[in-house]
């Protein structure tokens, strides 16, 4: 007598093992560590970018200080004449580090250190971007000194002055952990 078609599927039914609800199981747990690893990648590249954003802000807003320092320079020329509300130069570091003189973005130099008007580069996050500069009087640094200049009393020539502006989240004078850009350039003033 043929069994019947019950106690087959009876008999199939116990004979299963459960391997395809494992090799589901698997695949599932692959398929999840698989986007996890993607979403880590997402995440970083995320922050690479907001990195470089802030590094080209600040690097925009560091240029604008050399430029706002020049122009400066052009108006008032270190002098601390009225109306000047620009603070006068700084006058040349004496002590060299690595053939370079430090930074005067400190405390004790902020009589010396002219700070730009914040403005807010994220709207989102309400981050501003802090400007400071300062400029140093480097005199005439080509050693011009003509016989008639000297009989007019005044220098001739090209005068130079240097300046550096930082640029930040916080002002560079009282943070300097915080990610910053320093750019500094060199100024002639034709004094003839």
């Amino acid at each position: 007598m043929k069994p019947s078609i019950k106690t087959l599927q009876r008999t199939q039914m116990r004979d299963q093992t459960g391997a395809t609800l494992l090799v589901a199981l698997m695949m599932l747990l692959i398929i999840t560590l698989l986007a996890l690893s993607s979403m880590r990648g997402v995440s970083l590249e995320s922050r690479i970018t907001g990195n470089l954003r802030l590094q080209r802000t600040l690097t925009n807003a560091a240029e604008a200080g050399l430029r706002i320092g020049e122009q400066s320079i052009s108006q008032w020329q270190c002098t601390a004449g009225a109306g000047n509300t620009n603070k006068p130069c700084m006058p040349v570091p004496t002590t060299l580090q690595n053939g370079d003189y430090l930074l005067a973005f400190t405390a004790a130099n902020s009589a010396n250190i002219n700070v730009v008007t914040t403005y807010q580069y994220n709207p989102v996050t309400g981050n501003n971007v802090e400007i400071e500069w300062y400029v140093i009087d480097l005199k005439l640094l080509d050693g011009q000194a003509q016989n008639n200049c000297a009989l007019l009393a005044r220098d001739c020539g090209h005068h130079y002055y240097e300046i550096t502006a930082c640029a930040s989240n916080v002002r560079c004078s009282s943070d300097p952990t915080t990610q910053r850009v320093i750019l500094r350039t060199v100024f002639a003033v034709s004094d003839s």
